[in-house]
């Protein structure tokens, strides 16, 4: 079990005699921590110790954890000034992944998972793997936090005792012990986190609308144990979706009965992958997807191993080289359901996700190759260099000349399109962009790493902002009927708020004829789903039922994932 800092628990006993609230500061100890830091940094290069913290992996990782939650965010971009401390820590690991008992272990993965995430994975890996054999409790920062929240909610003023022994160790260091300073600088941090207010996000997060709850009540009334079914079956994907959206409400503000389903289904979930990292038999690319999303989202430390191996399964999915596939491909980079199904943008956008969600960076060349198939979906001929004859598979036998258009949006795959096609008079067709798969492409460039400033990026905004519209998915031709623009109109919303999210978008500039408007998508959007969900908390296509949104399990999954982006 591990121990919250002797400190910190010694001063909350303190609160209940407290004789006046003191006015918390905007972000307490700041100087006493830099003192402090600097301190230690000058002895730890002057006595040649092995790390910051001496030869202690657990005095070593407090103060790493202190210095990258207090207010100057050390990183190990920080190079010489974490660097030796981090890579001292690394290799103190056993071949078992601990760092010896769980405290120490826990700290150690805490510090790491802070300063150097990304050059750490397999470190960490292993770390957390050993903590949850071995029952280690989640993250010990994270845990003294939400001490040092309830003494400054109380009135009261934590750390002054850690403030009391930094100044005395700054000026006898015999006064103390390196150990004793390292809690004391834990201490002061985790109480400056604890002391700011929260930020303008998280207090949005706080809100869980009435609304969303309707919605969520009638999911739980769907679920057997965390598992939602299918036909009379448990079903991977619909309780991969129902998950996800039983973790969009803040945990803090879940019931026994929800945190309950949602623990049951994860374990349920962790049971069920396969070897190969995948889980389903069927469409496994997508179904995994979604199984990693409601993974990621609990951050629970028994799901680290199960996203690493989900992470080889996704990459052996994409259409590149080690597939057969070669640039001039027109699937190169693309991923599809799985297996050897051709590759389109709606997976592709879900793969990018849940690869970011396993930990894969940018800079990955995996991301690279999918930039090409991506642009190749976009009507923009500057970067699309996609030409060439593809048959139609919504009408047997038709073959299309297919070129790029430059509207800027995006059809399903290079050179096909679910909302329809511009013929010019060539006889060469452009397949039309529409609004769920302009949002795919938005939100998949953002995941690859690409600015605001990209042509590419600002070109699908472009579209957006010309064919700003809830009430239906823009962009189908006229020809195919009213139902057609009502097609996928649930997942165009899902869509819609997590590119715009994803992105920074705020707001919509619109173009209305010669206008332009300002969109606060987020309150337009929350009040146009609301205004459409059912007595029963359901949401439902009742226009049209294409691509599964004939089922209000679907629909009500997309709704209140939407929802959650517009707080």
């Amino acid at each position: 079990m591990i121990q919250p800092s002797c400190l910190s628990v010694l001063f909350l006993l303190g609160v209940s005699i407290a004789q006046a609230p003191t006015p918390r500061p905007s972000n307490p100890y700041r100087s006493d921590i830099d003192a402090l830091v600097a301190a230690l940094r000058r002895t730890e290069r002057a006595d040649s110790l092995p790390a910051i913290g001496g030869d202690s992996v657990p005095a070593t990782s407090k103060i790493l954890c202190a210095m990258a939650e207090c207010h100057r965010r050390y990183h190990i971009s920080d190079g010489p000034v974490v660097r030796p401390s981090v890579e001292y820590v690394a290799k103190q690991q056993g071949a078992d992944g601990s760092f010896g008992d769980a405290a120490a272990t826990a700290w150690a993965v805490a510090a790491l998972s802070r300063i150097d995430p990304d050059g750490q994975q397999q470190v960490l890996a292993k770390g957390r793997s050993w903590l949850v054999a071995h029952h280690g409790d989640g993250d010990p920062f994270a845990a003294l936090t939400k001490v040092a929240q309830a003494a400054w909610d109380g009135g009261s003023s934590p750390g002054l005792a850690s403030q009391k022994l930094g100044k005395e160790w700054l000026a006898n260091q015999a006064s103390h012990s390196r150990g004793e300073v390292a809690e004391a600088l834990l201490d002061l941090a985790v109480c400056q986190v604890a002391g700011r207010p929260p930020e303008p996000a998280a207090q949005a997060a706080a809100v869980f609308s009435t609304s969303q709850q309707h919605g969520l009540d009638w999911l739980m009334s769907q679920q057997q144990d965390g598992v939602f079914s299918a036909g009379g079956k448990p079903s991977l994907p619909l309780s991969g979706f129902g998950l996800m959206a039983l973790q969009s409400k803040p945990k803090a503000k879940r019931s026994a009965p929800e945190q309950a389903a949602i623990d049951q289904g994860l374990q349920w979930l962790l049971k069920s992958q396969n070897e190969d990292g995948t889980w389903g038999d069927t469409l496994q690319n997508y179904t995994t997807c979604v199984a990693v999303g409601a993974l990621d989202r609990s951050k629970l430390p028994a799901a680290a191993p199960a996203l690493a191996k989900a992470q080889r399964a996704l990459l052996a999915f994409q259409n590149v080289e080690a597939n057969g596939y070669s640039r001039s491909d027109r699937d190169y980079g693309s991923i599809g359901y799985g297996g050897s199904q051709r590759g389109d943008i709606s997976n592709l956008h879900f793969s990018l996700q849940a690869l970011r969600q396993t930990g894969l960076q940018t800079t990955d060349e995996a991301f690279a190759k999918a930039l090409v198939f991506l642009q190749r979906t976009q009507n923009l001929s500057a970067t699309n260099d996609f030409a060439g004859k593809v048959p139609d598979p919504e009408r047997p036998g038709v073959i299309l000349d297919a070129v790029s258009g430059d509207d800027g949006g995006a059809a399903y795959y290079p050179g096909n399109s679910s909302a329809g096609y511009i013929v010019r008079p060539d006889g060469k067709s452009i397949p039309r962009s529409y609004g769920s798969m302009t949002y795919a492409l938005l939100k998949a460039y953002a995941l690859a790493g690409l600015p605001a400033t990209d042509q590419r990026v600002r070109a699908a905004v472009g579209w957006i902002q010309e064919h700003w519209e809830l009430a239906v998915n823009p962009g189908v031709e006229p020809e195919a009927g009213p139902k057609a623009q009502y097609q996928g109109l649930f997942y165009y919303y899902l869509l819609m708020a997590q590119a715009l999210d994803t992105c920074g978008i705020d707001a919509v500039k619109a173009h209305h004829g010669d206008q332009v408007v300002s969109i606060p998508w987020r309150e337009a959007l929350r009040v146009h789903l609301e205004r459409m969900q059912r007595e029963d908390g359901t949401w439902l296509n009742e226009q049209n039922g294409r691509w599964m949104e004939s089922s209000p399990m679907l629909c009500t999954c997309y709704a209140l994932l939407a929802l959650e982006r517009c707080r």
